[in-house]
């Protein structure tokens, strides 16, 4: 991938992360980057081709991890899952679902089913580690794994908004709270 591409995707995915979907445009990416509108346009010939690769490197990030997650015990497939909101967190930016999910309806179509995509799997592959988890002793919810995955992801999307709007730690407590909720006290 061409520097100037991975630029473009660089910079627009934090506009996205900090500003949303709908607060920017192709004049904020190529004055930042300095460079011509045209070059934006060459690499993505749509905002919507920008959004749909922006949504495709964070399930590519996901899946990069698989390989090593399968290697990691739950519990530190779990911990590595947090870590990626944490890294979020600490750049003072919404996880990309939530900074794009507020407005999903006015998303182009492609985005929208790209967001689907992507939620779908994170869900999936989080409720598979919940179920082996648990299955192997290391977890210990009440919960049905797919129940719980939803919460995990609904409450750590939400504590990384919640920090941004009233600028306390909710994310470290919300952290906290699942981990206690679900590791067992072997």
């Amino acid at each position: 991938m061409s520097n100037t591409r991975q630029q473009i995707l660089n910079l627009a995915e934090e506009l996205i992360r900090t500003r949303g979907y709908h607060a920017f445009s192709y004049k904020d990416i190529s004055q930042k980057l300095d460079m011509k509108n045209a070059a934006v346009h060459y690499h993505f010939q749509s905002k919507e081709a920008l959004g749909v690769a922006i949504i495709q490197d964070s399930i590519d990030l996901f899946k990069s991890k698989e390989e090593s997650w399968d290697q990691m015990s739950c519990t530190d497939q779990l911990l590595d899952f947090i870590s990626i909101y944490q890294k979020s967190k600490d750049r003072k930016w919404s996880c990309l679902m939530g900074a794009l999910s507020a407005s999903v309806e006015a998303l182009p179509d492609g985005m929208q089913d790209k967001l689907h995509e992507m939620g779908k799997y994170i869900l999936d592959r989080l409720t598979i580690t919940l179920k082996e988890g648990r299955q192997k002793g290391e977890f210990n919810f009440a919960e049905e794994p797919r129940a719980k995955a939803e919460l995990i992801i609904s409450s750590l999307l939400s504590s990384l908004l919640l920090d941004r709007v009233i600028k306390e730690n909710v994310f470290d407590s919300i952290k906290n709270s699942i981990i206690q909720s679900v590791i067992s006290n072997n």
